[in-house]
């Protein structure tokens, strides 16, 4: 390898690491400013004093009471009805859809619905790629070939949240056994995770 190259590859490395480092700080810090800006008018009426911070705080307990109403009988039906209502606006949905769908990929692997992490032959043979086995079967698909079919989800890297289904004979699949999310750490690092 030369000097050139070395460089580069180490460059990118560290690239790979800065963006989602900068962009899960610009998230936070967005959500902690925005709550300042509107408790600072709030805390000083109250207590007559600003407590910078105060953001910080309320953030995390925002957080924690969201989740808490969420997981209530009364919560999950008015959850329910909010992102009813976000689905009915046409672009707002479509945000929302997608950083509701890779939060859950990336947060809480139950969630996501992928059984585990495989190798299967894509687009050709010789060629492999990871994919996550799906909890579903299709009875018409087993039926219509004759085989045994497994659905395997094959995410788009950078963007685990896209991609495509296919449905491969069950003795194509080779199980790996790496994570779910570690798959996918490797997924949206385009390749350079490492376990």
């Amino acid at each position: 390898m030369t000097l050139l190259q070395s460089i580069r590859n180490t460059f990118l490395t560290g690239l790979l690491l800065f963006i989602p480092l900068v962009a899960t700080v610009y998230v936070l810090w967005f959500g902690f400013d925005f709550l300042d800006g509107l408790l600072r008018p709030l805390l000083k009426r109250v207590l007559g004093v600003y407590i910078p911070g105060f953001g910080v705080v309320a953030t995390l307990l925002l957080i924690f009471a969201l989740g808490a109403l969420a997981r209530l009988a009364l919560g999950k039906r008015i959850v329910g009805a909010l992102e009813q209502a976000i689905m009915r606006i046409p672009l707002v949905k479509t945000v929302y859809a997608t950083v509701k769908h890779a939060s859950e990929a990336l947060i809480d692997n139950r969630a996501s619905g992928f059984k585990g992490v495989v190798l299967v032959q894509y687009p050709r043979r010789g060629c492999y790629v990871i994919g996550f086995t799906t909890g579903a079967n299709i009875t018409e698909a087993r039926e219509r070939t004759g085989k045994e079919l497994v659905n395997v989800f094959v995410p788009t890297a950078p963007n685990p949240t896209s991609g495509m289904v296919i449905m491969v004979p069950e003795d194509e699949v080779i199980p790996l056994e790496m994570s779910v999310e570690d798959g996918l750490k490797l997924i949206v690092s385009g390749g350079f995770a490492r376990r």
